[in-house]
């Protein structure tokens, strides 16, 4: 076979597996990477506003909290606490400072559903240090899934987090503009936010008033087209298992622009983590791999005439 025969076909895989799934394509580079995100999360609040653990099972929390997350009613887990949309805004290689995907243009967009993290842990405190310091939350949770799609346009938060059978639901991983085409990446929520708890896979602290705070948790992936060249388990959690990814996010409602489209809070965040890109040979036998299937079809046609 010629050389210039397997250039080509390798450079139709690259094509295709930096396509899957998109309309447009964009190049990942091996090294160490970092996505910027926004997103809009429907959470669960209201958990007291007296010093004190509040509860520490999934049912008590669910008994306790004033204000169950808004996607949580009718949703497929009822007993959801934190869910939302994200949208990729860029994403860099840490190694090299070069930009890999800039939202929009090009590149189309990244955008994401997160769900069915479960609070089964939290208290109300108050920084004694500081007189008259405000009541903050910390919400400890289990559970926790995401899906990131490429696709055509931006998410709309104005549909809100609201449950629509057989069309919206966070928790089932179905919100419109964002779900319907074949996975960039899923993954799930692991422990390993808080050192020596072995059951937390996401932590988040927010003052009782106007809930502005931040949260934490790793997460490790399970599937999608770029699964392969993002599942290097890169990163140490607090108990010393290697995760894939790291998700902190800063948040707050302080211009009411979340509770106009029916969320808790909008965040900002990061997820850190490392990618592998296949080798040129091993391009060149996928490559190959299908020219000899698209030759053996070619074979069974002819055969058939």
């Amino acid at each position: 076979m010629k050389i210039s025969t397997i250039r080509s076909a390798v450079a139709a895989v690259v094509l295709t597996l930096g396509a899957a799934g998109a309309a447009n394509a964009f190049v990942i580079t091996a090294g160490s990477y970092k996505f910027t995100i926004d997103n809009y999360d429907s959470g669960t609040t209201g958990y007291g506003n007296t010093e004190g653990l509040k509860c520490s099972t999934a049912e008590a929390c669910d008994s306790v909290a004033a204000a169950p997350a808004p996607g949580s009613f009718g949703s497929v887990n009822t007993s959801a606490d934190t869910m939302g949309i994200f949208s990729v805004a860029r994403i860099t290689n840490s190694t090299t400072g070069a930009t890999l995907f800039q939202a929009g243009g090009v590149d189309g967009f990244l955008t994401g559903i997160f769900g069915n993290l479960i609070d089964t842990n939290v208290s109300v405190v108050r920084d004694i240090t500081r007189a008259g310091s405000p009541l903050t939350t910390i919400a400890n949770a289990v559970g926790g899934t995401f899906t990131l799609f490429q696709n055509a346009t931006d998410y709309n938060p104005a549909l809100n987090p609201n449950v629509v059978a057989g069309v919206k639901d966070l928790n089932a991983n179905l919100y419109p503009g964002i779900s319907g085409s074949t996975p960039y990446l899923t993954g799930v929520f692991v422990p390993g936010a808080v050192e020596g708890d072995t059951t937390t896979t996401y932590q988040s602290i927010f003052a009782n008033t106007g809930f502005a705070g931040y949260g934490n948790g790793f997460v490790d992936l399970t599937g999608g087209s770029a699964f392969e060249m993002f599942n290097t388990s890169s990163l140490t959690d607090a108990n010393g298992v290697k995760r894939d990814l790291f998700l902190t996010t800063t948040f707050d409602d302080v211009d009411g622009a979340a509770a106009k489209n029916g969320f808790t809070v909008i965040s900002a965040g990061q997820v850190k983590g490392a990618a592998e890109v296949p080798e040129p040979g091993s391009l060149a036998l996928l490559a190959m791999g299908g020219l000899v299937a698209g030759f053996a079809a070619r074979r069974r046609k002819a055969a058939a005439k």
